[in-house]
């Protein structure tokens, strides 16, 4: 299972995972160490500190913040639809996207999968991404979310 906490508002990475692992282990029903700490590797990847912990994927656009929290590898991404020149990013990146929409679903999901597996972004953008959910059920912007086939549980706090 992988849980996913959308916030409409700018939230801290430590505050948001803490929150989504409290919420994770409530729901697994696995116990978890209050005083686990939110850290980060050196390539800058976030994971908690401990035994056997939950992977961990956050992200921030616009107003938005994302947590994803699960047993096995996740990542996630939001992305802010902001007019960008894509076809020259999509150029420089070796992506295929036919406009706007198809360029941040393919960005977004990119990044997840990046995040998740800690490869470089430019070898997901030039990928086959089609594991990937994406969903756009926040107006002007686009989620993505990376996990190894497993159910999806999502908590939306709307504004």
């Amino acid at each position: 299972m992988i849980l996913v906490i959308c916030s409409p508002e700018k939230a801290a990475s430590s505050k948001l995972a803490g929150y989504a692992l409290k919420e994770f282990s409530h729901i697994v029903g696995i116990g978890i160490c209050d005083d686990a700490e939110y850290l980060h590797r050196a390539d800058g990847s976030p994971y908690f500190s401990g035994e056997n912990m939950p992977y961990v994927s956050v992200s921030h656009s616009g107003a938005y913040s994302v947590a994803a929290v699960s047993l096995k590898q996740v990542g996630i991404d939001v992305q802010e639809h902001k007019s960008v020149d894509f076809k020259s990013i999509s150029e420089r990146f070796g992506m295929k996207a036919d406009d706007e929409k198809d360029f941040f679903e393919k960005f977004a999901a990119a990044e997840a999968k990046t995040k998740a597996l800690r490869i470089p972004l430019t070898e997901s953008l030039r990928s086959d991404n089609s594991e990937v959910r994406v969903f756009g059920f926040i107006p002007g912007y686009t989620l993505a979310l990376y996990g190894e086939g497993t159910p999806v549980l999502m908590i939306y706090a709307a504004r």
